[in-house]
């Protein structure tokens, strides 16, 4: 037992839902035993975390964006009369919310293919 390469324990508790969910992952991965499907998820897998900050910044635009569009029908229903100004600023910040979402896809893009590499 002193010469064992994996010396160190790891315990853990879980509900019976939990338990039934974890039983048909290790059946999914055809690991040999529960330790084996252990080591598998933590030694083989990567680990991401997201900044959810790029999301918030969009969703905050399109806040704007919606109110600035709610704004100028309110007052094209009361006038009949739209500016031309008011449309190229709603535009403005249109675009800008789709560069914001394209370049968050891309970089998604980049790293699916990435990790496809492995």
């Amino acid at each position: 037992m002193a010469n064992r390469v994996r010396n160190e324990r790891l315990e853990i508790k879980l509900s019976e839902e939990e338990m039934q969910m974890f039983k048909e992952k290790m059946k999914l991965s055809k690991s040999r035993t529960m330790a084996h499907f252990i080591r598998k998820c933590v030694l083989e897998k990567e680990i991401y975390y997201v900044g959810l900050e790029p999301f918030r910044d969009i969703q905050w635009s399109l806040s704007n964006v919606t109110n600035n569009i709610n704004q100028i029908a309110k007052h094209v229903n009361q006038t009949g009369v739209i500016y031309k100004k008011d449309m190229e600023a709603i535009r403005k910040d249109v675009d800008k919310i789709s560069k914001e979402v394209w370049d968050i896809h891309s970089l998604l893009l980049k790293r699916i293919q990435k990790i496809q590499e492995y």
